[in-house]
């Protein structure tokens, strides 16, 4: 049994997340503390997103596409819809869906008869799944919200383009003066924790609880060793912008039990141009570690005003040094040494 986990402080970024806008105003995710203070945020889908953005863009993954409805025909069994050989051919042919799971509902054939549970009456049209009521896959990788570092001031930006105003928006819109839209603005670096129960990728639940191998161990490590390369150099597209979200703080490794060990560990304050962890804190939670067991830590030049700190009592590595150990720690958990 094995699971990884990462706690990662990112470089600073600006305005990653905005939700429903308020009449002009594009408003920022936030979440009000007990102090009455507010943080913005980045939520788990938008960070899910941009990792499996990177993991086509970069790695070839392949995404759920319009092939899911001959993988559905090739599923039919006796007019009988095979739940397992589904999930499994997903799993085979998307990382996507293996990674990061899905649910599916309401299914159709090529031929677009419907897809029903198998305790419904069946229609004329209509095939029973072989069990259950869909098809479903809990991900193996999780991933919390990106919460900021510092403190939602209120900041606002009027985003007037009169420049483009001018030239060709005043001719689609047909309005005499520009509407000028606002955003809210905010700066911070941004804490996050991605757990991955390493013995589920790659593997089907069936039903009765059992398990089924889809693919080898070479390929599983092939997986989430991508993973690790996408979060070291996340990053964000949002409003004509690129935004960095690579780690300038991570601690993490593969470790015996599952669970995100440092989710509460980490913690730091910003003053002035530094960041400064709190040391004592990060060293209690590694009690929570399984005996014998023990994290990887790295840190990026010049971040902190703590930095000597870090290093000495923590034994910090380069942000490189560190993803390297924890791929070679991925390696070791599934018995390959080259992929």
């Amino acid at each position: 049994m094995g699971g990884l986990t990462l706690t990662i402080i990112t470089a600073k970024a600006t305005s990653l997340n905005y939700g429903e806008s308020v009449g002009n105003v594009s408003v920022l995710k936030k979440l009000s503390l007990g102090d009455g203070s507010q943080k913005t945020f980045v939520s788990d889908k938008a960070l899910k997103y941009d990792m499996r953005r990177k993991g086509r863009d970069e790695k070839g993954w392949r995404l759920l596409d319009q092939e899911l409805k001959k993988h559905i025909t090739n599923s039919l069994r006796n007019d009988e819809f095979d739940v397992d050989s589904f999930g499994k051919a997903l799993i085979k042919d998307y990382e996507e869906f293996d990674l990061f799971g899905g649910l599916f509902t309401n299914l159709r054939t090529e031929d677009g008869r419907k897809i029903v549970k198998k305790d419904k009456k069946r229609k004329k049209d209509e095939i029973h799944l072989s069990y259950g009521d869909s098809v479903k896959r809990t991900c193996p990788v999780k991933v919390t919200y990106a919460f900021s570092i510092s403190k939602f001031s209120g900041d606002m930006n009027f985003l007037n383009n009169i420049d483009a105003y001018n030239r060709y928006i005043k001719h689609v819109e047909d309005e005499k003066e520009q509407s000028i839209p606002t955003s809210e603005e905010h700066t911070s670096h941004y804490l996050y924790t991605v757990t991955v129960d390493l013995d589920r990728v790659s593997m089907w639940e069936k039903e009765d609880g059992t398990t089924e191998e889809v693919l080898d161990n070479k390929e599983k490590a092939k997986r989430v060793l991508d993973l690790l390369d996408i979060i070291k150099t996340l990053n964000r597209q949002i409003k004509g912008r690129w935004e960095n979200l690579s780690p300038v703080f991570v601690v993490g490794g593969v470790f015996s039990i599952k669970h995100p060990f440092f989710i509460e560990g980490v913690e730091a304050v910003e003053d002035g141009d530094k960041l400064w962890l709190n040391v004592q804190r990060l060293k209690e939670s590694f009690g929570y570690l399984p005996d014998g067991e023990s994290p990887v830590v790295g840190i990026l030049s010049g971040i902190f005003g703590n930095e000597e700190e870090i290093r000495e009592s923590l034994g910090a590595v380069s942000v490189a040094e560190a993803f390297d150990k924890l791929k070679e720690q991925v390696r070791e958990h599934y018995g390959v040494s080259e992929v």
